[in-house]
């Protein structure tokens, strides 16, 4: 009777392709395991016949829940389906084995807990002929590397896999020669720390002229990361040698300056190629240390299609001895005084991502280094600017480092340690006068726009088209010698650089220690004037969560 009622209801005019279809949407793919969908199939008989008629969709499978019962019918209802399967748990070897069969037909396999007791299923994957697997994520959760023996033994991957396209390797050693090449679109292969010893007995991963033949023939790669892994002896095949990957779109390499420098100078790549670039310090504490500036200017400046960047982000990470650059062709949306256009600039992904780490002396090389990325990195037409700094050490000299960049109209200036570049926007009381040797960037500094003409002196500070202030995470009660309080020194550099032009007319001030009289004061000599209403003094200013 019920079965009856239930097919005289106007949802049961639905062909089973349109419910079925309904189904897939309540199974969303952003969570593609979850099985808070599978209460549709206790609704109604037809509901019930429709869902399991339909193979694929039970063909995600994951171990969140460890039930082998259930792990065993999800596999019996996906039959030939191909399967996407996440081992994201680890599980006894019964459950382990309930997946071996299914192997032939798995399209992604996502192991992220890999250990000895996975080795009947990695060899599954070598032995049979994965004809489907197109997706491959190997990953032990250990602080020392795994070697891929252990897995395999002797087997290879080469053969068995020819439709893999995606794959992904982390905490495991394993020669360059196993990478399957036919299609792979993306490789990415991760370790904790970088091997130093080099040698092919020591790392697998240490034969240069195995990776060089892996990049050669991977001609349709888009995507390629190597953290830590890139062999000692790349600078041996470095001379003059070129690896061509046309359809290359990402490019990370994480690694020791003189590997990361080696390789990158063998990659001929496309200018619109994005880098994540991060460079490990080596033993000598000078300049010359850090080549690859060189090496990108030459990227980017290339005679095809030159790169020109309009938006920087400096990050200076003092106790991590890091300096961190974002730059980009595009600029964020600002629509001062709204709030939220300060953020819109967070999901916007960046063309250059360059990281120095563990930088030794960082009080003296990080102003060289910011100063040579000026000066090589194509910034004439930056135009937005930001930067990122808590700790308020010996400061960079920052009109030594942006005397290059005319164009700047907005700078963001995120933490205690970017006050000394306020006090380089400042300009001196009166007619100016040029900055000596003993100043050392404290102060308000000046530049001569075309050095040619001395006779003609006009001084200016840096910045000349600056028009927008952003201030986030500033204390305005703060003390800056020689200035007075931190608020003083801001109402003295906008109320100055009016005599210039263009004025800075637009200011945003957020999540900063200000009281309503100071930013009134500052709401009428600015046109755009938006702030937070932050009153409360007791803000933690060592929270790093800037956004750009």
């Amino acid at each position: 009777m019920l079965t009856r009622r239930n097919m005289h209801a106007q949802i049961s005019v639905l062909p089973a392709e349109i419910l079925a279809r309904i189904f897939h949407f309540s199974a969303s793919p952003k969570q593609p395991y979850s099985w808070s969908w599978v209460h549709v199939t206790h609704v109604c008989r037809r509901w019930r016949q429709v869902a399991l008629d339909d193979s694929t969709l039970w063909a995600h499978i994951s171990t969140w829940h460890r039930n082998k019962e259930w792990i065993a019918e999800r596999l019996s209802r996906a039959r030939n389906a191909p399967l996407v399967i996440n081992l994201c748990e680890l599980m006894d070897t019964d459950t382990i084995s309930l997946f071996v069969p299914h192997i032939s037909h798995t399209r992604e396999l996502y192991l992220h807990h890999v250990s000895l007791l996975y080795s009947e299923l990695v060899q599954a994957i070598s032995i049979q002929k994965a004809l489907a697997l197109e997706r491959l994520e190997l990953a032990v959760i250990s602080t020392s590397p795994m070697g891929i023996g252990h897995l395999i033994g002797r087997s290879s991957f080469k053969e068995p896999l020819p439709e893999l396209r995606i794959l992904c390797v982390s905490q495991i050693l394993f020669p360059w020669s196993l990478v399957p090449r036919r299609r792979l679109t993306r490789l990415k292969v991760t370790l904790n720390k970088e091997i130093f010893i080099s040698g092919p007995d020591v790392s697998p991963h240490d034969d240069c002229s195995q990776l060089v033949d892996l990049l050669v023939n991977c001609p349709a790669l888009e995507v390629l990361e190597l953290e830590n892994c890139l062999p000692a002896t790349v600078s041996e095949w470095s001379g003059g040698r070129k690896v061509h990957l046309p359809r290359l779109s990402r490019l990370c390499l994480t690694g020791s300056s003189s590997r990361v420098t080696h390789l990158f100078k063998m990659l001929q790549l496309a200018s619109s190629t994005t880098l994540r670039l991060n460079i490990t310090s080596e033993y000598v504490a000078t300049l010359n240390e850090f080549p690859i500036l060189s090496v990108l200017s030459a990227h980017f400046n290339g005679p095809t299609t030159p790169v020109e960047f309009r938006r920087l982000k400096i990050n200076l990470d003092h106790e991590g001895c890091v300096i961190g650059m974002v730059a980009s062709t595009s600029l964020p949306t600002l629509s001062i005084p709204h709030a939220h256009a300060i953020h819109a600039v967070r999901n916007i992904y960046a063309k250059l991502s360059l990281a120095f780490l563990h930088v030794p002396d960082f009080k003296s090389l990080a102003n060289m280094i910011l100063r040579r990325a000026c000066e090589t990195l194509p910034l004439s037409k930056l135009e937005f600017l930001s930067i990122s700094s808590h700790v308020m050490t010996q400061p960079i000299s920052w009109g030594e480092v942006f005397q290059r960049l005319t164009e700047v109209t907005t700078v963001k200036l995120y933490g205690h340690g970017t006050i000394s570049l306020l006090q380089a926007i400042t300009p001196p009381r009166g007619k100016g006068r040029k900055r000596g040797r003993g100043d050392n960037c404290r102060g308000p500094q000046w530049q001569t726009p075309n050095n040619n003409s001395l006779s003609a002196l006009v001084l200016m500070p840096i910045f000349p088209k600056l028009t927008s202030l952003l201030l986030e995470k500033l204390d305005f009660t703060h003390v800056v010698p020689g200035s007075g309080v931190l608020y003083d020194l801001i109402l003295n550099a906008v109320k100055r650089r009016r005599a210039k032009k263009p004025l800075v007319s637009a200011m945003c001030i957020t999540r900063c220690a200000i009281s309503a009289e100071e930013a009134v004061a500052l709401e009428v000599i600015v046109r755009d004037f938006w702030w937070s209403y932050d009153k409360c003094i007791d803000i933690d200013l060592d929270e790093d969560d800037d956004g750009d």
